[in-house]
């Protein structure tokens, strides 16, 4: 493998969402697991986990995330996160599939995105990162943005981190 260029770059935009929107609501006191295989742990956060896991009925490949609800706080702030995701439907923004609650953690099934974080790809020493591909880069990330805005909602703390791809591109 060479070093990767602008010219090996699917678009976004040229890929097929993962599912089509949906209207979600919070399924409250039901088990997680009688609809979704939970698989590999995916990662961690100051609010709780990531799993990789399958839609037993579709067999679609997404990631649950569970907030641990331990005040009452907690809870509003997760059913704050879940009206926020329903209200952003974008290509460009992670997408909400599912959501459970019970008294102990409210789980949110999201879109996977298994492309990695900008930030790494771009601290790649064998990436190219080209000024096509900033444009291309940037010009996606104001669109996720400016829908947002769009919507009256600001995201108060965006790092480079944040930004994740939909797909890993290999050079052959």
């Amino acid at each position: 493998h060479g070093p990767h260029t602008s010219h090996d770059v699917v678009l976004e935009e040229d890929i097929d969402p993962p599912f089509k929107p949906r209207i979600v609501t919070v399924q409250k006191n039901k088990s997680v697991t009688d609809q979704y295989e939970l698989l590999e742990f995916l990662g961690r956060g100051k609010f709780g986990e990531v799993k990789k896991c399958r839609e037993r009925s579709t067999k679609h490949l997404l990631a649950a995330k569970f907030l641990q609800i331990n005040r009452e706080t907690d809870r509003t702030e997760a059913f704050n996160e879940i009206e926020i995701m329903k209200a952003l439907q974008h290509p460009r923004l992670l997408q909400l599939y599912d959501a459970f609650e019970t008294k102990s953690d409210i789980c949110l099934i999201m879109e996977l995105i298994t492309g990695g974080e900008l930030f790494e790809r771009v601290i790649d020493e064998d990436f190219i990162l080209t000024e096509r591909l900033c444009e291309l880069y940037m010009m996606q990330i104001c669109e996720g943005v400016n829908f947002m805005h769009s919507c009256n909602i600001i995201h108060l703390d965006m790092k480079v981190v944040e930004f994740i791809f939909c797909f890993i591109f290999e050079v052959y």
